[in-house]
């Protein structure tokens, strides 16, 4: 019996925005797919790549300009939608478009600032102020506290200044997305998925409440909180990546896990191959900033990202892999999580584990 803590909830519109992702960040993924370890074996998928490269030419320059606007790789805004969709039964891409027409103003405004930011622990919203109509406050925290480029930041002015008309551009990328591409997909998602849901809801009933931790790569997470639970969807376009969200309000986080995740994060491999991994791992110039930032004190995510110099996206992919490898630990800090690292332990880790690598090959 599955456990009421943690659901599978798949339906089309993840992978519609997923898609849409994937269309405008091919490269990214791709990128992602490079970086793994050799000893994984995992390829990106060249049906999408083909799929990627006709459809860039079917686009206009419009449909191009809005597609950067709110799927680009550092300020995906527009993937705010995400954490709508099953608190709101949005299942299918037109009945998220009517959604999107419904907000307010000011509803638009904060959740275009939540997709660079995150939402507020406790709060479905960020806090009033940082909504506020002075141009002033919102400069000011877009300036302070967005972990993104200088032209994300100005773009995210630009929309929270007319959420009237980021509407309207948004609504018309994903109206003509929809009728002209979407519905004529080479590709069965439901077939796509299969194999992967299955094996997803395996696993679930096998690890139960563990499960987020093995996605996240927090296995040594705490109990969850009374009433919190986690969906999980899979999608075909994410490939290896996963989206991870948040409605606070509702005590309930999104994972949109790409198929071939649990061969990123779950795979069967021989001890020596784990080791060299994690040497893999360390030897990344991100991850050491991100380990050089965390040596000083305790961090969140976009604190991470400011003292790194790197975006919330990159930050958050990259400490998935921290926290499965065991070099970093999270914890809650006035509720908000924050990320740690222990010099003495990571240097324990790193002696035993040279000690597992030549112990074998002897």
């Amino acid at each position: 019996m599955l456990p009421v803590e943690v659901k599978i909830h798949n339906c089309r519109s993840y992978d519609f925005l997923a898609s849409l992702f994937r269309l405008q960040n091919n490269e990214l993924i791709v990128e992602r797919f490079n970086k793994l370890p050799v000893s994984l074996n995992l390829r990106p998928d060249k049906r999408i790549a083909d799929w990627v490269e006709k459809t860039r030419r079917a686009l206009t320059s419009g449909i191009k300009e809005r597609l950067s606007t709110f799927f680009d790789r550092e300020s995906f805004f527009a993937l705010f939608l995400t954490n709508h969709i099953k608190a709101q039964s949005l299942d299918e891409p037109e009945s998220l478009i009517d959604y999107l027409s419904s907000l307010t103003d000011r509803e638009l405004t904060v959740n275009f600032l939540c997709s660079g930011h995150g939402y507020t622990e406790g709060s479905s919203v960020l806090d009033p102020s940082l909504a506020s109509t002075s141009d002033v406050d919102l400069v000011q925290y877009v300036s302070k506290n967005m972990a993104m480029p200088t032209k994300q930041k100005a773009i995210l002015l630009k929309l929270c200044d007319n959420p009237a008309e980021a509407r309207k551009q948004l609504m018309h990328l994903l109206i003509w997305y929809n009728e002209r591409i979407f519905r004529t997909l080479p590709f069965d998602l439901e077939t796509e998925i299969r194999p992967s849901l299955e094996r997803m809801t395996t696993l679930l009933q096998e690890m139960g409440v563990g499960l987020p931790g093995l996605l996240t790569g927090n296995l040594l997470e705490e109990s969850r909180k009374e009433g919190h639970s986690t969906s999980i969807s899979l999608s075909f376009f994410y490939e290896i990546i996963m989206l991870k969200g948040l409605i606070p309000s509702l005590g309930e986080e999104i994972l949109v896990v790409g198929h071939k995740y649990l061969d990123r994060v779950n795979p069967a491999k021989k001890k020596t191959a784990s080791v060299v991994d994690l040497f893999e791992v360390l030897s990344s110039d991100k991850n050491l900033r991100i380990l050089s930032a965390l040596s000083k004190e305790p961090l969140s995510t976009t604190e991470i990202a400011l003292s790194a110099r790197l975006t919330n996206v990159e930050v958050t992919d990259y400490l998935s892999q921290l926290l499965r490898y065991g070099i970093i630990s999270s914890l809650s800090d006035n509720g908000r999580e924050v990320f740690s690292v222990n010099p003495a332990d990571l240097s324990k880790r790193v002696s035993l584990s040279l000690e597992r690598l030549f112990g074998e090959s002897s």
